[in-house]
């Protein structure tokens, strides 16, 4: 049974909301001083560690699409915090991959490498907080490449991060551009609202990823459950919808533990 049609209605009004959240978070950064995106939501926000201090995110992160599950079985984010306002990343994978009718492979998936750079804070003179966060992500070993776990494009993502507070909510959108090397460059943007929920903080997410004519748009609902004043639980899981390709993710999880030093 075909369900294009259906999908393509989705992803309409999916673009409309994206629209009305993005005017909503304008209208409120007058009133707004701080925002909560990251792990476990693919948009970022602006926030670094502190001058001194780690962020250490363990996790499994997976994904399903109609051809195959890719698993990140262990995904190590290690953050640091080089003075108030800039924060250094490295993120490397080890990635498991499983297609239909094949063998799984291993190994270990594409490397990121990052720099995150606070040039407002939110205060006074400026009610919302920015960032820039250019971040380098490439396949460190020819291995895996060989086996489809890390892909022989580098990419160059280039975004800018705006966080605030409204209503209670706390509210982060991310927009950049993904250039990559030897394929079609794409455009990312997303927004994330957090708010409290009883023990854990609850977060939705929207983000879309656009390349050319097509488009594929996240919904994704996420958690974070401060457990010690140094681990936090995370947890999250969406579904994109868009046109139907090999790599839309029909499901999309995160799961693991945020370690603070």
């Amino acid at each position: 049974m075909e369900h294009g049609g259906d999908d393509q209605f989705l992803n309409k009004r999916v673009r409309c909301g994206i629209a009305i959240f993005f005017g909503l978070f304008c209208l409120s950064v007058c009133i707004g001083t701080y925002a909560q995106g990251g792990p476990p939501m693919v948009t970022d926000d602006p926030g670094t560690p502190g001058d001194g201090h780690w962020e250490i995110n363990l996790a499994t992160i997976g994904s399903r699409t109609t051809q195959r599950w890719d698993i990140d079985v262990l995904d190590a984010d290690i953050n640091y915090g080089w003075g108030d306002h800039v924060q250094l990343k490295l993120d490397a994978p080890l990635t498991y991959r499983h297609t239909g009718g094949e063998s799984t492979v291993w190994g270990l998936g594409a490397v990121n490498v990052g720099v995150k750079w606070r040039f407002v804070d939110s205060g006074d003179a400026f009610p919302f907080d920015v960032s820039m966060y250019p971040q380098y992500l490439s396949a460190w070993s020819n291995a895996s490449k060989k086996r489809g776990l890390a892909s022989p494009d580098d990419e160059f993502f280039l975004p800018v991060e705006i966080g605030t507070q409204a209503a209670g909510f706390d509210i982060a959108a991310e927009l950049g551009r993904d250039f990559v090397g030897g394929t079609q460059d794409r455009w990312e943007g997303g927004i994330v609202a957090a708010h409290e929920c009883g023990p854990v903080e609850c977060r939705f997410e929207i983000h879309q990823t656009s390349f050319g004519d097509d488009a594929q748009t996240l919904l994704n609902l996420g958690l974070t459950w401060k457990l010690s004043d140094s681990l936090v639980l995370l947890a999250s899981a969406g579904r994109e919808f868009g046109p139907h390709t090999a790599d839309r993710q029909d499901f999309l999880y995160y799961f693991g533990f945020q370690i603070l030093r």
